[in-house]
């Protein structure tokens, strides 16, 4: 099974996802850090208190205290750290000119990605969904359920390091943005419905005679 199989048979079973949640690229920003090492339904009261707030572009949220900024992370894990963190990508997206569109930074991906991931905080995943799902650049987004499927069905090791997955996508797919958004969506999907430590393979879209644990 390669790649563009596992997609289509993701697709015909789960439909379109249409990820990543949000009304606009703020929400997607933010939610970007703040998901790190959190469940999402943990990220979306916060996203949801900083709209009310007014806070949710950079320019606004800069403008408070670290310490107060922190206090509205509450329950999104460790909200302390990702308020610095998110202050420094923050400064870091203004610095470039972002005012919400992905037009409006004009820096080649290989760039912007070297800087995303200078900052504090900011790692290959957090990286590439800011990339991916804020800037639309058509950069593969690799996660723990992506490993954890592939090594499964044997397109990679289980000790794979994240560039050599993520090279497997690129090298295996055409460059777009919608569709590498809805794979990753399909991929997540998969892993927490039956692709789990525990597999349940039985029902499992991309079942080839597996059986379960």
């Amino acid at each position: 099974m390669d790649l563009n199989n596992i997609y289509h048979r993701l697709f015909a079973h789960f439909g379109p996802r249409g990820w990543w949640p949000g009304e606009s690229s703020y929400e997607h920003f933010i939610g970007c850090i703040l998901a790190q090492n959190t469940r999402w339904d943990r990220v979306v009261p916060v996203i949801e208190r900083m709209k009310e707030k007014g806070i949710l572009p950079p320019e606004k949220f800069l403008q408070l205290e670290i310490d107060e900024l922190a206090e509205i992370l509450k329950g999104s894990g460790t909200y302390q750290r990702k308020a610095e963190y998110l202050q420094h990508a923050g400064r870091y997206m203004l610095s470039k000119g972002w005012d919400g569109t992905p037009d409006s930074i004009s820096e080649e991906t290989p760039v912007l990605r070297n800087e995303l991931l200078s900052l504090k905080g900011i790692g290959p995943e957090t990286c590439d969904c800011i990339l991916l799902y804020v800037l639309e650049r058509p950069v593969f987004v690799v996660d723990a359920y992506t490993s954890r499927i592939l090594s499964r069905h044997e397109l990679c090791s289980g000790k794979a390091k994240y560039g050599e997955i993520q090279e497997l996508f690129h090298s295996s797919l055409s460059p777009n943005v919608e569709m590498y958004k809805e794979f990753h969506a399909l991929l997540v999907e998969c892993a927490k419905q039956y692709c789990r430590p525990n597999p349940k393979c039985t029902h499992c879209p991309l079942n080839e005679g597996k059986e379960e644990q």
